[in-house]
């Protein structure tokens, strides 16, 4: 099942979905969860937060927003511990492997620089950078929920 997510995931990204789009999107669909409110939540975590400086990887924060949609809470007398631990869990394995949850840090600029765009192509992120995102962040949050807890 963790490839069928990623797979999803990217061919989402590839089709014109933001990398927070497509981790949501085939995470909640796997899941059996189908709303028209899953790509406008999203949509404003791509691009490194709506391309604002410091903003966070739109993998990363979809990744955040698929573990929220599973496990956050649907009362607030309801425990938020494991969905803490989850996020947790997941941010320090995503900056193990890339470093930052950072989108100009990973990218090694910001999306809303002047130069961005030509940047972004010239260097092919999309492909070089992104997709190993997006495709770890589906993967993980699959990992997260279907590992057993003690």
């Amino acid at each position: 099942m963790k490839h069928d997510i990623v797979q999803k995931a990217l061919d989402y990204f590839s089709s014109g979905y933001t990398c927070s789009e497509s981790v949501l999107k085939s995470v909640a669909e796997a899941k059996g969860i189908d709303s028209d409110l899953i790509l406008p939540m999203a949509s404003a975590f791509g691009s490194g937060m709506a391309r604002t400086n410091g903003g966070l990887c739109g993998a990363f924060s979809g990744g955040v927003m698929a573990l929220s949609l599973l496990q956050g809470r649907k009362v607030p007398s309801a425990s938020l511990d494991l969905l803490y631990r989850n996020v947790a869990d997941f941010k320090e394995r995503f900056e193990t492997l890339f470093e930052s949850c950072e989108c100009a840090t990973l990218l090694g600029f910001c999306l809303s620089d002047k130069d961005a765009g030509e940047m972004f192509k010239a260097q092919n992120c999309k492909v070089c950078k992104c997709d190993r995102f997006v495709a770890f962040a589906a993967e993980e949050v699959e990992r997260i929920l279907t590992r057993k807890e003690p």
